[in-house]
């Protein structure tokens, strides 16, 4: 079935020196091939390709999508898979570790084929039950009090100037009216905003015991603080409203969010949780934030864990990147609204005529060009459109824009207008005794002089402990907050222009400048991102602190992180779990936060891995990081490749909730 040059063993060996193949993808093979008593070289071929894809955040390997002719696509080729396409599902079942999935059998075999799609038998059981349960959950109707609703939203969601439907309303309504409700949109678009006012209706009418959660700390951090700001916003809002509504609810509204995995009860040296299928959660509602962040397992150990009567709301951007393990939960979530036809606007609301009957009639829209009745999915999903953080002519706004919709002609028309708010730094290169990259170097220098001002502040809260004054975590706080007015983004780990080689270069020039010391490995003013959770500390994957002077005792070093609820964290650097250096950070790691700053690198001359990193989803998302300017240190081809190719993820969710 399979024609090779050189035998599989030694094949997978040579994939992998190529960087074709991970170390784990070929032991995986070779063991699947040992515990089935095989050495049938298609049936190991077909178990590395599997891994590889999972290697590569797939959740499946689609079987229709494999090049017969040359499955590795390399040059010269190894190896030919030499039977019609047709036959390919044939063939993958007459091996004894493959089944066919039943929706009446459980599968018990290792690998399942389901449709055109091969698994690993447990992310078929993911990806099926994430499937069942938000189809479960999206289908009732809930029952409302149709007249007192449309009064409260009225109040909630007053009139504006902005032309057009008021989607946030929409999205409260819908919240109001499913047990499932999925509201996306990009930066500033008001999803915190919508989420808060949507609470308030809630809680007016119902007590609920309403959970909020992120997938990092850092996430949960941002929510809090997002929550907080709506609250206050609201309450000033609605103070000429206290005859008609009840203004002390908004108290009630909860403010502080965990992490995903804190909220299931993470029981150490294990993969389960305390809370599952067989222990649900104690809550009447969950809300997921930067849900695009939630890969498929975490998804799948929430929605089990969900108790039968419980609403879920998830918020996120679609568009952003997806998550660093397996799966775009979100994006396929959001398949059903994608709108092929336009890329002036590719989503469109899809509504049940009962749905959009029902939306019109509380939110006093009309809906019913919204009317689409194929699937009655799209009854639970919202889309927010218009952002408050970037003015529609903006620079930024309008680049994000047009990487988002792939539009390399609106790009570099983009780019061609000079706004002040953007910046392009090419990589050229000077110097006749070295190679010196002109652009990298201008953006160090930058980069130093955005960073100075937090670096002033902590040698000015040193002279204050030297005579023995000091504004302590107020303190902190403030020199935290200014080192988050600024970041480096960089596309990739590794390399020169990657935050490991920007890292390094920062602190040595930070050094000569004299605004640090780095000779030690936990120097005053080191900025630092965690990655690993330790749930004993209360530090997360993503956390951010800096290492100041403890103003208990100031000659002692402590690393400074601000929590969720606003208060100080002081970790003792020895303590800290996994870490390192943060002047600058991969760009998933900034998802979930802004900066009035930012710059993205991408490498001028990126490897093979490196160059299938670079997509529209994470330039969009560096750019959506950076609210009053945005800088980007590339090549015109590096730029152009990314804003073309869209992140696709192998996966069977999103078709099995939308038909």
């Amino acid at each position: 079935m399979i024609h090779t040059n050189k035998p599989m063993p030694e094949l997978l060996k040579y994939w992998e020196q190529q960087g074709q193949l991970t170390a784990l993808d070929r032991h995986f093979a070779v063991e699947m091939a040992k515990m089935h008593n095989t050495s049938d070289p298609f049936f190991i071929f077909i178990c590395a390709l599997l891994s590889k894809q999972l290697s590569n955040q797939n959740s499946c390997l689609v079987l229709d999508q494999i090049e017969h002719s040359n499955p590795m696509n390399e040059s010269p080729r190894q190896c030919v898979i030499n039977i019609q396409p047709t036959e390919l599902v044939s063939a993958l079942l007459s091996f004894t570790a493959i089944s066919q999935f039943n929706k009446e059998t459980k599968a018990q075999t290792p690998l399942v084929i389901d449709g055109n799609r091969l698994y690993l038998q447990r992310y078929h059981q993911f990806e099926t039950q994430v499937s069942d349960v938000l189809t479960r959950l999206s289908r009732p109707t809930l029952e409302v009090k149709k007249e007192k609703l449309k009064q409260q939203l009225s109040l909630v969601f007053p009139p504006n100037n902005l032309e057009g439907i008021d989607w946030q309303k929409i999205a409260a309504a819908t919240a109001i009216t499913k047990q499932l409700a999925v509201i996306t949109g990009g930066p500033g678009t008001g999803k915190t905003t919508t989420v808060t006012k949507l609470l308030l209706l809630l809680l007016l009418n119902q007590k609920l015991t309403i959970r909020l959660v992120a997938p990092t700390g850092k996430a949960a951090a941002r929510l809090s603080e997002s929550i907080k700001a709506s609250k206050i916003r609201l309450a000033k809002q609605l103070s000429f409203e206290a005859d008609n509504i009840d203004l002390s609810v908004i108290k009630e509204i909860p403010e502080e969010a965990s992490t995903a995995h804190r909220l299931l009860g993470v029981i150490p040296d294990s993969h389960r949780f305390r809370f599952n299928k067989d222990n649900p959660l104690r809550l009447d509602l969950l809300i997921v934030d930067e849900a695009s962040m939630v890969d498929l397992p975490m998804m799948h150990k929430l929605l089990t864990a969900l108790p039968e009567h419980a609403r879920l709301i998830l918020l996120g951007d679609q568009d952003q990147l997806a998550s660093v393990e397996a799966g775009a939960v979100l994006a396929d979530i959001c398949a059903g609204l994608q709108d092929p036809t336009s890329k002036e606007q590719p989503w469109r609301m899809r509504y049940s005529a009962q749905q959009a009957h029902l939306l019109s009639e509380l939110t006093e829209t009309q809906l019913t060009g919204f009317i689409d009745d194929k699937t009655p999915f799209g009854d639970s999903l919202c889309m927010l459109q218009h952002s408050h953080r970037f003015k529609g002519d903006a620079g930024i706004g309008l680049l994000a824009t047009a990487v988002n919709q792939s539009d390399l002609s609106k790009v570099l028309g983009v780019w061609q207008q000079n706004y002040d708010e953007l910046a392009w730094l090419g990589h050229g290169i000077i110097s006749a005794n070295k190679q010196e990259n002109i652009g990298l170097v201008t953006l160090i220098n930058q980069s130093v002089e955005y960073y100075r001002p937090y670096l002033q502040l902590i040698q000015q809260l040193k002279v204050a402990y030297t005579v023995g004054m000091g504004e302590g975590d107020e303190a902190a706080i403030g020199i935290i907050d200014k080192f988050n007015d600024y970041r480096l983004l960089c596309s990739s780990r590794a390399g020169d222009y990657g935050v490991e080689g920007i890292n390094q270069q920062m602190a040595d020039i930070l050094t000569k400048r004299k605004l640090i010391d780095a000779k030690q490995e936990f120097y005053l003013g080191r900025p630092i991102i965690i990655k690993s959770n330790d749930y004993n500390l209360g530090l997360f994957n993503g956390d951010i602190g800096i290492i100041l002077q403890d103003s208990a005792q100031p000659k002692r070093l402590m690393v400074h992180f601000i929590k969720a609820d606003g208060s100080v964290l002081k970790v003792l650097p020895a303590r800290l779990p996994k870490h390192e250096t943060c002047f600058a950070m991969t760009v998933h790691k900034s998802q979930g936060s802004e900066f009035e700053r930012v710059a993205l690198v991408l490498q001028p001359k990126p490897s093979q891995a490196q160059w299938q990193l670079l997509t529209k989803e994470l330039v969009y998302t560096a750019i959506t990081r950076a609210k009053s300017h945005f800088s980007c240190l590339g090549s015109r081809q590096v730029f152009e490749h990314a804003v073309e190719h869209a992140t696709k993820r192998a996966s069977g969710l999103g078709e099995k909730l939308w038909n």
